[in-house]
C-alpha cells in the first residue's frame, strides 16, 4: 500500500515530462517551420534579379609556392532560381590596393575593371596600369577591350546615365564614354599637383570628391578636394577642410555620397590596420556653401577599408579591419546628430568591397581571406547574416553590383 502513492507519483511526473517534451517538439518544429518560411530555400535569392560582379586579386591571400591567379566572378541572384557563377581566371589583371570598387555599364551587359599596377609591398608590380572592359553576357567572359592610362589607375564608378564612368589614374580624373563596350575618354582634369588615391562619385553624377596624395606611400599626407563634372568638363572647386575642434583630417580614404547627395563620409587612416589609434569616420556637409567636414565618429576601428550608405540614407555601414585576423562591420546610424555607431558585426577577414541592393533588402560583403562573399537580409537597421554565402574566384578585392 505504501508503494503505489510513489509509483502514482512517478507516473504522473512522468506524464508531465511527456507532454513538456511533445509540447517542445511542437514548439520547434513550429519555429523551425516559421524560419523556413522566412528562407524556404537552400540558396540565395533577391527579390528583383541583381548581377555581381567580383574582381578578384589572386596575389592577395597567395601563400610561398602556390599558383593563384587573378580573376573576375559575375554571379546572377533571381528571385526563385540558385545563383548563377561563373569564374574565369588569368584574364583580368587587378590589385588589392585601393578603394575596393569596379563599375556595371550598359543595363549591367559589360564590367569595367581597374588596374593600378602598384603591388602590395608597395612595388610597382608585373601588371599594366588600364582598364579592362568584359561582357557580362559571354559564357567565357570574354575582354572587349583595354584602355592603358598613366601610373596608378586605382579605381573607376559609374556615372549614372549607365554609359559612362569616373577613372582616377595618376594625377588626372578621366571621364570615359562606352559604344558596344569600347572606351573613348571625352573628358578629362587639369593635370593636379597631388595624385589621386581614391574618389567618390555623386548621385546626380555632377560632383566628385577626390583623395590626393603628395606621394605614393603608406606614411603620405592626403588632402579631399572637390571637383565639378559639368558640360563633360571636370573642375577643381576647392579643398575640403576641417574645424579643428572637430578633429582632423588624417589620411583621407574611399569617400561616398550619401544616397540624396547632402552630404559624404570619408574613412581616415588610409584602409591601415594594425596600427594605433583606431581611426574616425568623417561626415562631409554637402549643403553648406563651402563643404566641410563637420562631425567627426572617433576611433570605429584600426583600419577602415571601405562603407555603403542603405538606400534610405538612414544608416551607413563600414567595413573594419582590426588587424590581420580579425574583420567587422560597423553600422553607424545617420538619423541622429551627431551621427552614431549602434554595433559590430564579425565576419570573415579581410572585409573588402560592399554593396546594398538598389531596393535596400540585401547587403553584399566581399571577405578577401576566404574566398567569398557574405551576405545579409536587412531588417530596418538590424543586419541579419545568411547561412549562405557567394564563392568567388580567389581574393575578391573589388566589387560592383547593379540590378537587371
Amino acid at each position: 500500500m505504501g508503494e503505489l502513492p510513489r509509483r502514482t507519483a512517478w507516473m504522473n511526473t512522468h506524464r508531465i515530462l511527456r507532454i513538456l517534451v511533445a509540447t517542445s517538439i511542437l514548439l520547434f518544429f513550429g519555429c523551425s517551420t516559421i524560419t523556413t518560411s522566412d528562407n524556404s530555400t537552400p540558396f540565395v535569392t533577391s527579390v528583383s534579379p541583381l548581377r555581381i560582379v567580383s574582381a578578384n586579386d589572386g596575389d592577395a591571400n597567395q601563400a610561398p609556392g602556390s599558383e593563384r591567379q587573378d580573376s573576375i566572378t559575375v554571379i546572377d541572384l533571381s528571385p526563385d532560381a540558385p545563383p548563377q557563377t561563373r569564374t574565369v581566371s588569368g584574364t583580368v589583371p587587378n590589385t588589392f590596393n585601393g578603394a575596393p570598387s569596379s563599375a556595371i555599364i550598359s543595363d549591367g551587359r559589360y564590367a569595367v575593371i581597374p588596374n593600378h599596377s602598384w603591388g602590395q609591398s608597395g612595388e610597382s608590380s608585373r601588371l599594366p596600369s588600364q582598364i579592362t572592359v568584359v561582357d557580362l553576357d559571354s559564357t567565357n567572359l570574354e575582354i572587349v577591350a583595354t584602355l592603358s592610362l598613366p601610373e596608378h589607375t586605382w579605381q573607376v564608378a559609374a556615372h549614372p546615365d549607365g554609359d559612362k564612368v569616373i577613372v582616377i589614374s595618376g594625377q588626372h580624373l578621366y571621364l570615359v564614354e562606352f559604344a558596344s563596350g569600347i572606351p573613348r575618354i571625352v573628358a578629362q582634369s587639369e593635370s593636379f599637383p597631388l595624385s589621386f588615391i581614391s574618389f567618390a562619385l555623386s548621385p546626380d553624377g555632377n560632383s566628385i570628391i577626390a583623395a590626393a596624395a603628395d606621394e605614393l606611400s603608406y606614411s603620405t599626407a592626403v588632402e579631399l578636394h572637390l571637383f565639378r563634372l559639368e558640360k563633360g568638363e571636370i573642375s577643381h572647386m576647392r579643398q575640403i577642410g576641417i574645424d579643428p575642434a572637430v578633429g582632423k583630417i588624417d589620411q583621407p580614404f574611399a569617400p561616398r555620397f550619401s544616397p540624396d547627395g547632402s552630404r559624404a563620409l570619408v574613412l581616415n587612416g588610409l584602409g591601415l590596420a594594425g596600427r594605433p589609434p583606431q581611426d574616425a569616420v568623417l561626415s562631409i556637409d554637402l549643403t553648406l556653401d563651402i563643404p566641410a567636414v563637420t562631425e567627426a565618429l572617433p576611433h570605429v576601428a584600426q583600419g577602415l577599408e571601405s562603407l555603403a550608405f542603405h538606400p534610405s540614407g538612414d544608416f551607413a555601414v563600414v567595413t573594419c579591419i582590426d588587424g590581420p585576423y580579425v574583420g567587422h562591420l560597423a553600422v553607424i546610424d545617420l538619423t541622429v546628430s551627431p551621427m552614431q555607431l549602434i554595433y559590430y558585426l564579425p565576419m570573415d577577414v579581410i572585409p573588402q568591397g560592399i554593396e546594398f541592393s538598389p531596393d535596400g533588402e540585401m547587403l553584399f560583403v566581399q571577405a578577401i581571406m576566404a574566398d567569398h562573399i557574405d551576405v545579409y537580409r536587412v531588417d530596418g537597421k538590424k543586419l541579419i547574416k545568411s547561412p549562405y554565402v557567394l564563392h568567388t574566384g580567389e581574393g575578391p578585392a573589388s566589387m560592383a553590383l547593379i540590378q537587371r
